[in-house]
C-alpha cells in the first residue's frame, strides 16, 4: 500500500543558498533497478526521507516548508561544485530510517546518532554534527551523574525508543540497587518542564535542542536547572555523540552516496560553513561543529 506523505519545500536559510525540494518524484523508480531518476534539466535525483524534527536540526514550519540546521547543511552541500549534477527530493515520513534501510529512498536526515544496530543496516556519512548533553532539574539541585540521579529520587521523562531513555533503561538493567524512575509519557512540554521547574522530575537533553527549548519557553526555564554532563557520563547515553546522514546498504547506490555527501561535509567543515550554520541556528554557546579528528568512515 502506498503511505501518504507530504511534500515540503526547503526554506532558504542562508542567502545565495536555494536548494529546491521537487514537486514530482522524478521520471523512472530506482530501488530495484539501480538506474538512476533525472529531472526535465537531466540532474540526477536523490531522494531522501526525515521526520521533521527535533528542532533546531529539523523545523516543520506552519506553512510546511523545512528549515533548522540539518536542512541548512543539505542546502549548502547542494551549492557546491560536486553536487552540480544532483538535486535533492526530500519528503516528511515517518518511515523515514525504514525506508532509507530498504532503499525506496536514498538517504534519511534526521540527526541520527551512530549505535551498532544502525551500522549493520546503514552506511554512515562523515559527521555534521557533535553534541553534549545536560540534565534538567529544579532551580538549585543539580544532578551531575546518573549516580546521583539514581540517589535523588527523581522521576526522569522519558520516551520510547529515545537515545536518553534507553540510556537509563540500560542503567536500571545494570544497577538493580540503583534505580532510576521512569515516567513515559507523550506530555506537552510546557507541562513537563512546569514540573521539572516545582520539583521531582528530571530530563535529559542535548544542548543544542535544549537552546531552543529555553528559547521557547524562557519563563519556565527560570525555575529549571541545566547541568552539563562530563565526557564520561555522556558516555552512558550514547555510543556516539555525533550526527550522520544514514544511507541504507541495501540501496544500489549507498556507498557511492555515502562518499558523495561525506566529501562535501569535509568541504563544508573546512571553508567554515558548519561552523556558521552551527551559529546561527544553534547559537555559539552550543557549538555542535565535529572535530577535525571526527571525520573518518564509520562502516
Amino acid at each position: 500500500m502506498k503511505k501518504n506523505m507530504r511534500k515540503l519545500a526547503v526554506l532558504t536559510a542562508i542567502t545565495g543558498f536555494g536548494l529546491t525540494i521537487l514537486a514530482s518524484c522524478g521520471s523512472q523508480e530506482s530501488e530495484a533497478s539501480g538506474s538512476v531518476d533525472t529531472n526535465e534539466s537531466g540532474k540526477t535525483v536523490i531522494k531522501a526521507e526525515t521526520m521533521g524534527l527535533p528542532a533546531p536540526f529539523i523545523v516543520t514550519n506552519d506553512d510546511e516548508t523545512l528549515d533548522g540546521y540539518d536542512v541548512a547543511v543539505l542546502n549548502a552541500l547542494f551549492e557546491l561544485d560536486s553536487f552540480a549534477e544532483y538535486e535533492l527530493d526530500l519528503q516528511v515520513s515517518e518511515s523515514a530510517l525504514i525506508d532509507a534501510q530498504q532503499g525506496v529512498v536514498d538517504f534519511t536526515v534526521n540527526n541520527w546518532s551512530y549505535n551498532e544496530d544502525r551500522a549493520n543496516s546503514y552506511y554512515f556519512s562523515y559527521p555534521y554534527t557533535k553534541s553534549r548533553y545536560s540534565i534538567l532539574t529544579e532551580k538549585g539541585k543539580p544532578i551531575h551523574s546518573f549516580e546521583e540521579l539514581a540517589k535523588s529520587d527523581l522521576v526522569i521523562f522519558g520516551g520510547a525508543g529515545g537515545n536518553t531513555t534507553n540510556a537509563i533503561e540500560r542503567w536500571n538493567e545494570n544497577n538493580p540497587d540503583k534505580q532510576i524512575e521512569i515516567e513515559y509519557t507523550s506530555e506537552d512540554l510546557s507541562a513537563k518542564f512546569q514540573k521539572i521547574g516545582a520539583g521531582g522530575y528530571a530530563e535529559i537533553h542535548d544542548n543544542p535542542v535544549l537552546v531552543a527549548y529555553e528559547e521557547a519557553y524562557p519563563e519556565l526555564f527560570e525555575q529549571i536547572e541545566t547541568t552539563e554532563l562530563s565526557e564520561e557520563e555522556t558516555a552512558n547515553i550514547t555510543e556516539s555523540t555525533t550526527s550522520h546522514l544514514l544511507f541504507g546498504k541495501t540501496s544500489p547506490h549507498g556507498k557511492e552516496y555515502q562518499e558523495l555527501f561525506s566529501e562535501g561535509i569535509y568541504e563544508l567543515y573546512q571553508n567554515g560553513t558548519l561552523q556558521q550554520l552551527s551559529d546561527q541556528y544553534i547559537g555559539s554557546s552550543a557549538s555542535v561543529v565535529p572535530d577535525e579528528s571526527d571525520f573518518n568512515y564509520i562502516n
